[in-house]
């Protein structure tokens, strides 16, 4: 069995009115469906409804229903939303929190192996 993909597009029939392409759209761009949905109606009055209807068809065919189980918390599901939304910025923040971790890591290690915490380890010794 394949693992669902965070990135994938998927249908949303258990938000959704009919057949849950609007609602998947909306999942996927972090949006609100009922801005989809009317975004879906403007487009299809102003530029053929027949398109859109048969875009919107094809759609509701060709994409998968969204897993139940696609993400494991909520704080994941606002990870991957944020990173389909902008993932430059998403690994830039990666980046960063990389180099700050590796900061804290190594002034961390640099403290271990000082003679400061020997000192103050051997002076909390002697209290005990």
């Amino acid at each position: 069995m394949t693992r669902n993909s965070a990135t994938k597009l998927y249908k949303n029939p258990r938000d959704g009115m009919l057949m849950g392409v609007c609602a998947g759209l909306a999942d996927y761009f972090g949006i609100n469906a009922t801005a989809v949905r009317l975004l879906v109606v403007f487009g299809a009055i102003f530029t053929g409804i027949g398109v859109f209807v048969i875009g919107y068809i094809i759609l509701g065919f060709i994409l998968d229903p969204k897993p139940a189980d696609l993400y494991e918390d909520e704080e994941e599901e606002t990870f991957w939303r944020e990173t389909r939304k902008a993932p430059e910025y998403s690994a830039a923040e990666l980046r960063r929190r990389f180099r700050d971790i590796e900061r804290r890591t190594t002034e961390m290690e640099s403290y271990m192996t000082s003679k400061r915490f020997r000192l103050e380890r051997e002076l909390k010794a002697l209290e005990d």
